[in-house]
């Protein structure tokens, strides 16, 4: 293994690290500014695809707080309208929803004003098997 070799192998260990890290951290309720942005992202992106809104890219930040992370994304269409989706966040399950107060706008139209994103109905486990058959 070369010299950049070496190099790359150190850095990789050291990204792994630092993320152990910030999800180590994260509280034991869900939670997460991390996971709050990741989850926002994927559901903000999946309703305005939902509403006819042609998304090219949309990236969500979060900053937690005490008992709400609040949400800053921002994106652009194909046609390269700005879309905005702000709010704050009170719950996240497990990548599959948020609840809390959404603003969603692509240009100066707002699209989508909701108290939550996605499924955040809890399935049971009979639910899920009979889900997967």
């Amino acid at each position: 293994m070369g010299r950049n070799g070496k190099l790359w192998a150190v850095a990789v260990l050291l990204a792994g690290g630092a993320a152990a890290g910030v999800t180590a951290c994260d509280p034991a309720d869900g939670l997460a500014a991390t996971a709050v942005s990741a989850t926002t992202d994927q559901l903000a992106t999946q309703a305005l695809k939902h509403d006819k809104v042609d998304v090219q890219w949309l990236s969500c930040s979060a900053t937690q707080g005490r008992t709400e992370d609040k949400v800053d994304c921002l994106g652009r269409t194909k046609d390269q309208k700005q879309i905005s989706v702000k709010g704050s966040v009170t719950k996240q399950m497990d990548g599959e929803c948020v609840r809390g107060r959404l603003t969603a706008t692509v240009g100066t139209r707002t699209v989508f004003d909701v108290r939550g994103l996605g499924e955040c109905t809890p399935r049971t486990s009979a639910a899920r098997t009979s889900a997967k058959s």
